[in-house]
C-alpha cells in the first residue's frame, strides 16, 4: 500500500509545487510596482500550496498557540521535509535556507518553486545581502521562516542552534518567534522515526517513499506566546533554545 500511495502522491506533489512556482513567476511582472498585491499573492500561494500538499499526503495539521501578526521572524526545529509543508500551510511565509539545497533532487524543486531566500554562506557578503533582502521582505509585510538547527535532525532532542542563521534578525533588530513541530502516526502505521524523518544514510528516494507512503499522519505545530530578542546572535540562539526545550517532545 505504501508503495502505491508513493507512486500516486509524488507526481501530484511535484505538479502542485511546480504549478505554485509558475504561478508566482507569472504574477511577479504583473505586480512588480505594487508590493502589497505581490506579497498577498505569494502568501496566498504558499498557504494553498502547503495545505494542498498536506491534504494530498494524508497529513492533518494541528496548530497550538497563536500565529503571530505579520510580519515576523519564526524559527522551528527541523525533523522532516514535511516541516516545510506544515509551516507553509500555517503561515504562508518565506523560508530561509542554504543555497546548496536548491541542487538536491526533488527537494531543490520544492525549495526553488516556493521562493525560498537562499544564503550562500561561502561568500563573505552573504549575510549583508540577505539582511537587505529580509529587511525589504518584512517591510513589505512578509513572514520569514527559519529552521534554526541548520538541517534535518532525528527528532530525539533539540540539536545545537546555528547562531549565524540568526544574524539577520539581530542586524535588523527584530524579535524572533519560535515554534516546535511534532509528528504522530495512527495505530498500526510506521512510527514517524521510520517514515517522516530523514536519518543519516537514508536515500532521497527512501525518504520520500516513507513521507508519501503513510495513509495518515498527525502534525502538531506549537507556537510560543512571546517572541525573543537579543543584541547578540549567540545569546539569541541560547535564549531561543531555553524557551523551546520545555515544549519539545521527542518523536516516538
Amino acid at each position: 500500500m505504501s508503495s502505491l500511495l508513493f507512486v500516486i502522491r509524488a507526481p501530484i506533489v511535484i505538479l502542485v509545487t511546480l504549478g505554485t512556482g509558475l504561478a508566482l513567476l507569472t504574477a511577479a511582472p504583473v505586480t512588480l510596482l505594487w508590493n502589497r498585491p505581490r506579497v498577498a499573492i505569494r502568501r496566498w500561494a504558499m498557504f494553498l500550496w502547503g495545505r494542498s500538499v498536506l491534504r494530498i499526503c494524508g497529513y492533518r495539521l494541528e496548530i497550538v498557540g497563536q500565529v503571530p501578526s505579520s510580519p515576523y521572524f519564526l524559527v522551528c526545529n527541523h525533523v522532516s521535509t514535511a516541516d516545510i509543508f506544515a509551516l507553509a500551510a500555517a503561515t504562508g511565509g518565506r523560508f530561509v535556507g542554504k543555497a546548496e539545497l536548491a541542487r538536491w533532487p526533488l527537494v531543490g524543486k520544492i525549495i526553488s518553486g516556493i521562493g525560498t531566500i537562499l544564503i550562500d554562506r561561502s561568500r563573505r557578503t552573504a549575510v549583508g545581502d540577505v539582511n537587505g533582502v529580509l529587511s525589504q521582505a518584512m517591510a513589505n509585510g512578509e513572514n520569514i521562516l527559519l529552521f534554526v538547527e541548520g538541517g534535518i535532525r532525528p527528532g530525539d532532542r533539540l540539536y545545537p542552534f546555528q547562531p549565524s542563521l540568526l544574524q539577520p534578525a539581530v542586524s535588523l533588530q527584530r524579535p524572533v518567534y519560535y515554534s516546535l513541530i511534532h509528528y504522530m502516526s495512527p495505530p498500526g502505521a510506521p512510527p514517524p522515526t521510520d517514515s517522516v524523518t530523514w536519518p543519516r544514510g537514508r536515500s532521497a528516494l527512501a525518504q520520500f517513499r516513507g513521507l508519501f507512503g503513510l495513509r495518515r499522519c498527525h502534525i502538531r505545530l506549537t507556537i510560543g506566546e512571546q517572541p525573543i530578542w537579543a543584541s547578540d546572535r549567540k545569546q539569541l540562539a541560547k535564549d531561543l533554545k531555553a524557551a523551546m526545550e520545555p515544549l519539545f517532545e521527542p518523536l516516538a
